[in-house]
């Protein structure tokens, strides 16, 4: 009967969520949630980086994409993410597995929006979307997907500093907490 006083009274308590706690800075406003129709038809794409520390195999930066409709999470680690590797991760992890999406929303990152990513929209036939340039919180549920994955990573490079190799694992932690949010 008392579980969630004694869960509040818990995180209250605890240092570490206390430490990476959200820290909530606007108002609440009513949330305008982008769906999607169907399964795997709209993803949105980002990319967290530089993280600190530099890990063994050099990797500095995380693809993000997740769909809109299951809130699938698709995350690789990469030394850089220059435009040929967007474009190879959106193939190998997005189109190759899960089918050709009907749209990709991005922020307007020059790596997102080069003229290789322009052309394999073109040739699926994918509507590449941006977000508006001075509002990233336009694509919220990638925003959202990365917030996640930063707070895991934190909790996780204090004692283990090759969080590449668990990147995987804390995918499927952040999918998790976002049937949660």
């Amino acid at each position: 009967m008392t579980i969630e006083n004694d869960c509040s009274k818990f995180v209250q308590k605890c240092h570490k969520c206390q430490i990476h706690g959200d820290l909530i800075k606007v108002s609440p406003t009513e949330l305008n949630a982008m769906t999607s129709p169907w399964t795997f038809a709209a993803w949105g794409m980002d990319v967290i980086g530089p993280i600190e520390p530099v890990v063994s195999n050099k990797h500095r930066f995380i693809l993000v994409s997740i769909d809109y409709f299951t809130k699938w999470v698709a995350a690789t680690s990469y030394a850089s993410v220059i435009k040929k590797v967007v474009v190879d991760f959106l193939r190998n992890n997005i189109i190759c597995r899960f089918g050709i999406p009907e749209s990709i929303i991005t922020d307007n990152g020059d790596n997102l929006n080069s003229h290789l990513m322009k052309e394999m929209c073109a040739h699926f036939q994918i509507t590449h979307l941006n977000s508006t340039t001075y509002r990233p919180q336009m694509n919220g549920v990638v925003e959202s997907a990365n917030k996640n994955i930063r707070k895991i990573l934190r909790k996780m490079i204090d004692n283990y500093k090759d969080w590449h190799k668990q990147l995987p694992y804390i995918t499927g932690i952040s999918h998790n907490c976002q049937n949660f949010n």
